[in-house]
């Protein structure tokens, strides 16, 4: 669960930039475990039928990756965010840089599996949209923007899995995901201008 990862450790940045890749890779593994465990034993125990929605055709692949790679528009207006800025070039960029092809494609993949598993399989007929987006976008509130964002794309995902399958939200998520990491990895960092460090906050008094 690559969002909860990041949100645990970020606040605990030299940890994070401790944290060998394999380390990670481990985490990443175990908590993805732990959220599909989590997925099957709450449907198993209110009765859900995960196995329902899943479908694997050509439509549901292309309405999944479509969807994922459009989500990679918004990095861009993301990163405008002072907050938003200073984490991804101080924490995550640093550290994407250090991931290989394959950790990028073993991530995105397991959480977008896991993720949409628990989050769109199961709190999404239990909670509705509205709902589970919230517990979605808190648990991925890296800054209070981008738990709103991560919130709002939830949203999405769960249209998608209510208007198409469960598959086509597993991709776009992967899909989603799998670019981000590759933009953090290739991030160049740009020295913010005059007026930027006025604004941000703790610079100059402001705010």
């Amino acid at each position: 669960m690559l969002g909860y990862v990041l949100v645990h450790y970020h606040r605990d940045e030299d940890m994070l930039n401790a944290m060998s890749r394999t380390s990670f890779l481990r985490l990443e593994w175990a908590t993805a475990a732990a959220l599909v465990g989590l997925a099957l034993g709450w449907a198993e125990l209110r009765d859900l039928d995960l196995g329902r929605p899943w479908t694997v055709t050509r439509r549901e692949i292309a309405a999944g990756i479509s969807a994922g790679a459009l989500l990679w528009l918004f990095i861009p207006l993301l990163y405008r965010s002072p907050a938003i800025r200073r984490l991804w070039t101080g924490v995550l960029a640093p550290f994407a840089r250090e991931l290989r092809a394959r950790d990028i494609v073993t991530i995105a993949i397991l959480s977008g599996i896991s993720e949409e598993l628990f989050f769109r399989g199961v709190l999404l007929p239990e909670f509705g949209i509205v709902g589970s987006s919230v517990i979605f976008g808190a648990l991925h509130s890296l800054t209070p923007l981008y738990a709103l964002w991560a919130g709002l794309t939830g949203a999405g995902f769960a249209l998608l899995s209510m208007h198409g399958s469960l598959t086509s939200a597993m991709i776009a998520h992967a899909t989603y995901n799998a670019g981000a990491l590759l933009v953090l990895q290739h991030w160049r960092v740009r020295e913010p201008t005059d007026q930027e460090r006025v604004t941000e906050p703790g610079r100059h008094g402001t705010r």
